[in-house]
């Protein structure tokens, strides 16, 4: 071969390499911009979990799911229902890219708008719409036919990129959508019974610095709820129903908060998966299975009783991972217990004292039987 010939060889080759990298760095998965807003590079809408962002050292790291607006009507729109927000799109710097998230562990919602102007968002901008009244301006929580419980807007400025935060709290608690018009952007806020057609509240018991019981190692129960309350999602993900979690990072939650959650909703069903442990600082290692805890208060607006769930969970579990029934136990004391209004199930899936038990709760594969069995005994109780 000429000289010339492996010149153009070798360049042909270069390029050929760059190509192959360049594709291995961008593929059909990544993200990119399009008008101010972010999709997939095949063109589909992005939906943001801020689970996945990294967190920095002493950061509290936030749960949101935010979502992209849904071009469409306002006839549509007030169809879904005649409560909603609405913001004109004067208000908003044109180009900018507008998402919204559930916030509904604070009963509320929250709005970003990012931009590469900088423009003011003002309390008369956005308009609450309750069945025929409009409200705007500040908020007057003496006015219970306001919406709104309080509005709050918060602005931010990165590398010339203009950020506004919408913080708005609601009386009730609701179902949000975000729409766009040609005009404006809506966001809806119907009841969640309006919406969906099963719902249930899954609980990671403890949280934060209420960390539960331990192994003797040290292994904390607040981690290995949350892991199976996870490998759960997975599975109803799938799904079709309706999940709100009380929590989805290593958080502190009242039990409170978690019970009024389940209420709000009139949910069908209330799970709290929690590890147990036995003797004095768990050094008691003979107790070993599962069980479930009740309460016998009676259920609103509901034929399943909270015993006939808790056994329907134990049955599951149990069979799942091959451990011992330790039976159905009646607890009145406890507070979620006490204050659920809907089919209500605390689920004990092994004891963290005993070392056949937390061989199964530490291990990954452990941890998706123990969820795969709460699944089943979920579909079961939602027949």
């Amino acid at each position: 071969m000429k000289e010339k010939e492996w010149q153009r060889f070798a360049v042909q080759s270069v390029v050929l390499l760059a190509a192959v990298l360049a594709l291995s760095v961008f593929h059909p998965g990544d993200i990119i911009r399009d008008n101010g807003k972010m999709v997939m590079a095949d063109g589909t809408a992005v939906l943001n979990n801020s689970d996945n962002v990294k967190k920095q050292p002493g950061q509290k790291k936030k749960v949101s799911v935010y979502e992209l607006p849904v071009k469409t009507d306002k006839a549509q729109i007030t169809e879904r229902s005649s409560i909603y927000v609405e913001i004109k799109k004067s208000a908003v710097p044109t180009g900018a890219a507008v998402y919204l998230s559930d916030e509904y562990m604070e009963q509320g919602i929250r709005l970003v708008i990012e931009s590469a102007k900088g423009r003011k968002l003002k309390n008369e901008d956005i308009a609450r719409h309750n069945n025929g009244r409009k409200y705007t301006g500040k908020v007057n929580k003496k006015n219970k036919k306001d919406i709104a419980e309080s509005i709050n807007i918060r602005y931010s400025v990165k590398k010339k990129k203009y950020r506004a935060e919408l913080e708005l709290k609601t009386k009730h608690l609701y179902a949000p959508a975000l729409y766009e018009t040609d005009k404006a952007y809506f966001i809806s806020l119907a009841r969640p019974r309006d919406v969906y057609d099963k719902i249930i509240v899954v609980d990671a018991g403890h949280g934060g610095i209420d960390e539960g019981t331990s192994s003797a190692r040290g292994d904390r129960e607040k981690d290995y709820n949350l892991l199976v309350l996870k490998e759960l999602k997975q599975l109803l993900d799938k799904t079709d129903i309706k999940v709100y979690y009380t929590r989805l990072t290593d958080r502190r939650v009242t039990k409170a908060a978690r019970t009024n959650l389940a209420n709000n909703l009139e949910a069908d069903l209330f799970i709290s998966i929690h590890c147990n442990s036995s003797g004095k600082n768990g050094k008691n290692d003979k107790a070993y299975g599962v069980e479930t805890l009740y309460s016998r208060r009676k259920p609103l607006n509901s034929k399943l009783g909270n015993k006939k769930l808790s056994q329907i969970l134990l049955n599951n579990v149990a069979e799942e991972i091959g451990n011992k029934k330790r039976g159905v136990i009646r607890r009145e004391g406890l507070y979620i217990m006490h204050h659920s209004e809907v089919p209500a199930s605390i689920i004990e899936i092994g004891y963290m004292s005993n070392k056949s038990d937390l061989k199964y709760i530490l291990k990954k594969s452990g941890r998706e039987k123990v969820a795969k069995g709460i699944y089943k005994g979920i579909m079961e109780a939602l027949e």
